[in-house]
C-alpha cells in the first residue's frame, strides 16, 4: 500500500512539473524582429497553391520598434514605407505609418496587421483596407506571406553582388 501511495505521489509531481514546463514554454515572448522577405505561391495548376517563391520586397522589423518596407529594383533599392510597430497581441501587431508611397492612404494612421506563424520563419499577415489611395471605398482584406531572412552557415558560392 505504501508503494502504491508513493507511485501516485510521484506521478502527480511529474504531472505538475510537466504542466509548469509547458506553461513556461507557452509564455516565451514572440519576436518578429528581423528581416522578412515577401513571398508568393506559384503553381502550374489552378487546383493547388504551388511552391513558395520569394519576391523583391523586404520588411525590416527592428528591435527598437521601427519598420521599413523596401523594394529591390534593377536601378537600386527604394524605401516604400516606414514608421513604428508594436506587438499588440500574440496574433497581431500595429504599424503606425509615417510615410508610405505604396499605400499613401495609411500615412498618419495605425494599421493593425493580424498574423499567423506557419513556423518560426513563415508568417502570413492580413490587414484591412477601407479605401484606396484616391479615397474610393474598397472594403478589402489583404493577405501577404513573409519569410524570415536568415544567415547561412557559409558564404554562398553562387551569390550575385
Amino acid at each position: 500500500m505504501k508503494m502504491r501511495g508513493f507511485l501516485l505521489m510521484l506521478s502527480l509531481q511529474l504531472l505538475a512539473v510537466g504542466s509548469a514546463v509547458a506553461q513556461t514554454a507557452e509564455k516565451t515572448p514572440l519576436s518578429l524582429n528581423g528581416v522578412w522577405q515577401m513571398c508568393f505561391y506559384r503553381s502550374s495548376s489552378p487546383d493547388m497553391a504551388g511552391e513558395l517563391r520569394t519576391s523583391n520586397s523586404l520588411k525590416i522589423l527592428s528591435d527598437d520598434g521601427r519598420f521599413t518596407n523596401i523594394v529591390m529594383m534593377p536601378q537600386g533599392a527604394i524605401i516604400i514605407g516606414e514608421g513604428t510597430y508594436e506587438l499588440t497581441s500574440s496574433k497581431s501587431f500595429t504599424e503606425t505609418v509615417e510615410k508610405n508611397i505604396h499605400l499613401p492612404q495609411l500615412e498618419g494612421k495605425k494599421n493593425v496587421l493580424e498574423f499567423e506563424m506557419r513556423d518560426k520563419n513563415i508568417m502570413v499577415v492580413k490587414y484591412y483596407l477601407d479605401k484606396d489611395a484616391n479615397g474610393n471605398h474598397i472594403d478589402s482584406w489583404c493577405y501577404e506571406t513573409w519569410k524570415r531572412v536568415s544567415m547561412p552557415d557559409e558564404y554562398p558560392v553562387n551569390i550575385i553582388r
